[in-house]
């Protein structure tokens, strides 16, 4: 939008009778022939531009008021604001052919948004240009504010090339054909972002997704995937594995982990060593503790934003040693995640002279002469003590010989 233009008019102090002395009026007749217009009290009231109204006023009624230097600034009225009516003999009735040569202001002052809707397919089957469709979405956009209805968003077709990830999280689909024919229409087009929109919108709502919809994403990039329950991810293909990057896993449940990670170890299993680990590690919150030690004799080293992703039951068993050969140089994070799980859970169930070998100042280990139990003491004393286990546990104030006896 052209930004309104300033003019300002001075003119000096003239010795009376040296040059003339200009009324009010000519000089109003000469603002006025220069084209610049003074706004009426409405467009005053609405715009707020209107501020030399009063000055105007009042020096056309008094001639003799009379001012040494004189300063005007008014602006001028923007042009082309105003939305344009649709010109006689353009109104649109159907969507046909002879809609391709309407210039982009006359779709706009001609086309409304509940007929796109109707005749959407002879939408997607005339040569709109990019601006053209762009143009009938906002009209749809207008109409439609909380979302496209089902019935609009079954006949997209190739219209769903133009909209947003925003906008299909706001629409309701339940419908399994209408999701294929979607991904049909989107095949070999850069639109992953809103695939995976559209397949989280219909998962949902309980939407299930059969083999051939699953074989299908499978051409698509795997941003979807934290949207699938366990059971469809397991028919995922693995080839998949090989395209997933770290932040298409973020949502991901370790439920969902548990099914991903065993088919990421299946389809790396002829690489190794450090380009292993590389593949692999976006899929760690799935591993096991026995899965965890073997990465220890690949000589690699796990950053810390890995390592909190990591099962909670994976990681408490891990000795000190362990967890000092799988961080290597990043050790010292630990520091840093004390207070936080993973790190606390696992600090907690460490002996305190262990985590003071480390020499990183880390507290919160169990102190010198007791013992970790399980809050079920109970079935602890019955069947021998569980120490260190994964689950809620006691300290229990009691020397480790005393207690030994107890159990005895």
């Amino acid at each position: 939008m052209a930004m309104p233009q300033i003019m300002a008019l001075q003119y000096a102090r003239c010795p009376l009778g040296s040059c003339g002395t200009p009324t009010h009026g000519s000089l109003l007749l000469l603002l006025l022939s220069l084209g610049w217009v003074l706004q009426s009290r409405a467009q005053t009231a609405d715009t707020g531009r209107g501020v030399m109204t009063p000055w105007l006023q009042r020096t056309s009624q008094d001639l003799t008021w009379q001012q040494p230097e004189l300063t005007v600034i008014l602006r001028r009225a923007p042009r082309g604001t105003d939305k344009k009516a649709c010109p006689l003999g353009k109104e649109v009735t159907v969507v046909d052919e002879n809609l391709v040569m309407y210039k982009e202001w006359e779709l706009e002052a001609c086309v409304d948004g509940a007929l796109l809707a109707k005749q959407m397919d002879r939408v997607n089957d005339l040569p709109f240009t990019y601006q053209q469709l762009n143009i009938f979405k906002q009209k749809l956009d207008q109409l439609y504010p909380q979302g496209y209805p089902e019935s609009l968003i079954q006949n997209l077709s190739y219209f769903f090339l133009e909209v947003t990830p925003e906008d299909i999280h706001k629409w309701n689909v339940t419908s399994l054909e209408t999701v294929k024919s979607l991904l049909k229409v989107s095949e070999g087009h850069k639109v992953n972002a809103q695939v995976a929109a559209l397949i989280a919108r219909y998962v949902a709502v309980g939407g299930q997704l059969d083999k051939a919809t699953l074989d299908m994403l499978a051409s698509f990039h795997p941003a979807y995937l934290c949207s699938l329950s366990p059971e469809q991810l397991g028919s995922v293909q693995q080839d998949v594995m090989w395209v997933v990057r770290p932040q298409d896993l973020d949502m991901c449940r370790p439920l969902q982990m548990d099914v991903l990670y065993p088919k990421a170890r299946l389809a790396f299993r002829n690489i190794s060593g450090p380009e292993y680990f590389a593949r692999i590690k976006p899929f760690l919150g799935g591993a096991s503790t026995e899965d965890l030690q073997a990465l220890i004799g690949q000589n690699i080293s796990m950053d810390m934003a890995t390592f909190k992703k990591l099962r909670k039951e994976a990681l408490l068993p891990m000795t000190i040693v362990e967890v000092q050969k799988l961080l290597g140089p990043n050790l010292a994070s630990l520091k840093v995640e004390e207070r936080n799980s993973p790190v606390q859970d696992w600090i907690l169930r460490q002996r305190q002279d262990d985590l003071d070998s480390l020499g990183l100042g880390l507290h919160g280990g169990i102190p010198n002469g007791y013992l970790v139990l399980d809050l079920n003491v109970r079935e602890a004393f019955s069947g021998g003590p569980h120490l260190l286990g994964p689950g809620p546990v006691l300290l229990v104030m009691i020397p480790v010989l005393p207690l030994a006896l107890i159990l005895n």
